[in-house]
């Protein structure tokens, strides 16, 4: 049996209204333990934003200078043992082409690069999550829950990563910030 489940999300309520000239010296941090492109067999992509991904209008009413839109997804297969019901997972997370940018700030897409590293996160740990679970008969339900768990939990990093770092402007939290995202996407590396 294969389900396939895709989720959006985006950072609306964290406006980049601050201000245009922060610079931030650890713009490539967030990169540096990650190759500039690698592409697992799961369609799961680890590479760096370009401005060219941001296809989408910015709202006249929302003051942001960027809103990141990633998308993850997943397809599972299940296989049933005599005494043991057995899920795997894939995954993927991906830019969507709605996520737009006001301006075109190297700092600003550093940040950006933050939003989409947490969105694959989301997708690994989610992946992590399965393999380790002991599924019953109701499968469907458990690995739904699964996922709205960890998405949840996701998008409540997603806006502390905002708000700690001020959305950028608060260059020594977005440091921080990118050595523990660096940190997690690191360790979960091995589920790509």
């Amino acid at each position: 049996m294969i389900n396939i489940q895709s989720i959006n999300t985006s950072e609306e309520s964290n406006p980049l209204s601050r201000s245009r000239n922060s610079k931030n010296d650890s713009s490539s941090s967030i990169n540096q333990s990650l190759p500039s492109n690698s592409k697992s067999e799961n369609d799961l992509e680890i590479r760096k934003l370009t401005w060219d991904q941001f296809q989408g209008v910015p709202p006249e009413d929302d003051p942001a200078l960027a809103h990141t839109r990633w998308k993850i997804g997943y397809n599972y297969q299940v296989h049933h043992e005599t005494d043991k019901i057995q899920v795997i997972a894939e995954v993927w997370c991906k830019v969507d082409p709605s996520s737009w940018t006001r301006e075109k700030i190297d700092e600003l897409l550093h940040h950006q690069q933050g939003h989409f590293y947490i969105g694959m996160i989301c997708a690994l740990e989610f992946k992590k999550r399965v393999q380790e679970f002991s599924f019953s008969k109701d499968y469907k339900q458990e690995i739904s829950e699964i996922f709205n768990r960890t998405l949840q939990e996701y998008l409540d990093l997603e806006s502390k990563y905002n708000i700690e770092t001020l959305n950028m402007l608060n260059t020594a939290k977005q440091r921080q910030w990118d050595i523990k995202i660096m940190k997690q996407l690191n360790s979960l590396s091995k589920y790509t």
